[in-house]
């Protein structure tokens, strides 16, 4: 059974969240007199703390690095350890494990660690350094030593709360789950959180104990009723435990109490939309615009809804609002772009996702819309040079590959979409419909060893592909080969589609290749009545009733093919003139 995984901050790699430090008041500096002036001197401390503060209220983490960087440097260099103010060292380590850097990290902190002794004076600074270098450990995977330095933390300063929480943190992610039940009933037993509540549940629920689990939830609700974190992993719980209707039932209950809960809302929103009640979800959110008015999410939600019930035109509205409020989202975007386009607004489409940046997941998408409106206008080439822009990105596009194929097709540019499409042959999984149109082409140059090798390597991934098994079927029946197991792939194909009007062409035209020309006959009028209107159909059926002795009625089979403009009226015109010679 899949077991719930709490949203607890788990990530080894930077476990930001878990241990936040507290916000530290810059300490006066203390400066040395050089006793040589230079010609160039380097900047002062004071300069480089501020530089560093500068460039994390603007969100510029690199600069900030490099200035906390030379400044730790610049310290380490005077002769004697300065750890009077431990604030830039902590800065610099926690901007590196945000950084993904917890190897550098742990090379500032190793010397003040070193002279730093615990005590149970310690200061909140010399806390938090040992904290920081417990993370760096984790952020290394040296489990142990990070827990071992941990529980020294924790022998002088039990009360410690953030130490306690990357302690269980650590437990959970070893899977030591005993430890964790010990540290979170130590923690408790300081003081009972709701955050402890949570961990607890995580706990359980990891063990398979779901009722435990959920009583540490409920635990966790009554240590905060107003806030719905428990209630939101309340209701995951019981949809893991497939009780649907319960989690139903907690996420309105406390929705009516607690309207302004939009996280619920939003929560009892998708819970609907999963249970294909969309009509439902959408009540929902037009209820959480009423609070929310300028909700680009809501907007957004409700338009993605819309769309999925094809009402393109209240889905356009709601796409539109979204992107009025946040312009730059490329989301929103694309989707008022798709909306537009189901309106046949494709003018106002195109000039949408030409503005989708290159660098969004959504690129390659618009690329795609962009190619597929180009090709059913027949601009081909305009066509494939947006399916060449995304081959340049992503050469295994499946996608790409298939419509590239397509839009040679289009044109029986038969070598130019062997030529081009011969790259897509080293993908790891080839898309069935770019075989099948490579099949297309070989068969046109009649190379019919190549139209089975690869129809048959289609078959191989797919081996119920009704077209595959229908076309090569008709491969082998046009040169005569392997009837039987040309029967057996078509008898397979007809078994899906039973009332395919090609498929019992294939049939027939085995039937008529075997001299069994009686089914042959029957089994082509009954692909005629459905489909009526196809000149090879009808030259069939004329050769067959020629073979059958029918010379009258193959004439007029003829005839009717002639009328329907065939590929080849030349050898028509020469069948009704002089039949068929004595050769099947």
């Amino acid at each position: 059974m899949k077991l719930l995984i709490f949203a607890l901050c788990i990530s080894i790699v930077s476990l930001n969240a878990c241990t936040t430090l507290q916000k530290k008041t810059a300490q006066p500096m203390v400066h040395k007199q050089p006793v040589v002036q230079e010609p160039t001197q380097p900047r002062s401390e004071r300069s480089l703390y501020l530089g560093a503060q500068t460039a994390m209220r603007n969100g510029q983490i690199t600069l900030a690095i490099e200035f906390l960087e030379a400044l730790v440097t610049q310290r380490n260099h005077e002769k004697e350890s300065n750890l009077v103010d431990l604030t830039p060292i902590l800065q610099l380590t926690d901007l590196l494990l945000k950084s993904n850097r917890p190897k550098d990290a742990l090379k500032y902190l190793q010397a003040p660690v070193r002279l730093t002794k615990l005590s149970k004076d310690n200061s909140a600074e010399q806390k938090d350094l040992y904290l920081m270098y417990a993370r760096s450990l984790a952020g290394v995977k040296e489990y142990n030593k990070a827990l071992d330095s941990l529980i020294k933390l924790l022998n002088q300063h039990p009360a410690f709360m953030p130490a306690r929480h990357l302690q269980i943190t650590l437990y959970i992610h070893t899977k030591q789950f005993a430890l964790a039940h010990v540290a979170i009933n130590i923690a408790i037993q300081q003081q009972d959180t709701p955050r402890l509540r949570q961990f607890q549940a995580d706990v359980f629920a990891r063990q398979g104990k779901f009722q435990k689990a959920f009583n540490s939830l409920k635990k966790m609700h009554a240590l905060n009723p107003k806030d719905d974190t428990a209630i939101l992993l309340l209701s995951q719980l019981e949809i893991q435990q497939k009780h649907p209707d319960k989690a139903e039932k907690i996420l309105r209950d406390f929705s009516k109490k607690n309207p302004s809960s939009l996280r619920v809302q939003h929560a009892l929103a998708r819970f609907l939309i999963q249970s294909k009640r969309p009509q439902e979800a959408i009540v929902i959110y037009k209820r959480m615009l009423l609070s929310l008015p300028e909700s680009a999410e809501i907007q957004s939600a409700l338009g993605l809804l819309y769309y999925q019930q094809q009402q393109f035109k209240e889905a356009a509205e709601h796409f539109h609002k979204a992107r009025q409020t946040a312009p730059q989202n490329q989301s929103y975007r694309f989707y008022y772009a798709s909306s537009l386009e189901a309106l046949q607004k494709n003018k106002e489409a195109r000039t949408l996702y030409q503005q989708i940046n290159p660098q969004h997941a959504l690129w390659k998408e618009a690329q795609l819309r962009l190619a597929s409106m180009d090709f059913i206008a027949k601009k081909y080439t305009s066509s494939r040079q947006h399916i060449q822009n995304i081959l340049k990105k992503d050469p295994t596009n499946s996608q790409a590959w298939v419509l590239l194929s397509t839009t040679y097709l289009a044109q029986d540019k038969f070598q130019q979409l062997l030529d081009k499409t011969q790259p897509a042959m080293y993908l790891k999984q080839i898309p069935a419909r770019l075989q099948m149109n490579r099949a297309i082409a070989f068969e046109h140059f009649k190379h019919y060893e190549d139209v089975e090798r690869t129809l048959k390597s289609l078959l191989d991934h797919n081996p119920e592909h009704a077209d595959a098994l229908n076309f090569l079927a008709y491969t082998y029946a046009e040169q005569g080969i392997k009837l039987d197991e040309a029967k057996n792939y078509i008898q397979r194909a007809l078994t899906q589609k039973a009332n395919d009007g090609y498929y019992l062409d294939t049939l027939a035209w085995i039937y008529y290749k075997n001299g069994e020309y009686h089914h042959a006959i029957s089994t082509q009028q009954k692909a005629l009545k459905i489909i009526t209107d196809d000149a090879t159909m009808h030259e069939h059926l004329g050769d067959m009733f020629w073979k059958q002795g029918e010379k009258e009625k193959a004439i007029q089979q003829w005839q009717s093919a002639l009328s329907l403009q065939p590929d080849t009226p030349s050898a028509l015109q020469l069948k009704i003139k002089h039949g068929l010679n004595d050769s099947p």
